[in-house]
């Protein structure tokens, strides 16, 4: 019961903080993406666009292509 009082309370707040703007999270997501496109317009250049360095690398594993890794057979190790 306290529980659900507080998650109501939770949420009487976070209307109050948001208001009349009941698209917030539509405003955010539109602002975040038009700064996507714009860094990519410019190839990812600029310290602005260091963000995104770690989203392109996952793209790029997960563009289809196959990575494949292979062992020399000379490879070896020698102990202390």
């Amino acid at each position: 019961m306290i529980a659900v009082s507080a998650s109501l309370a939770v949420i009487g707040l976070l209307q109050l903080g948001i208001g009349e703007n009941v698209l917030y999270g539509d405003d955010i997501q539109r602002e975040k993406t038009a700064e996507f496109e714009a860094c990519k317009e410019i190839d990812f250049a600029g310290e602005e666009c260091r963000k995104f360095d770690a989203r392109l690398k996952v793209d790029e594993l997960d563009s289809g292509q196959k990575i494949s890794i292979g062992i020399d057979d000379g490879v070896g190790a020698s102990g202390p």
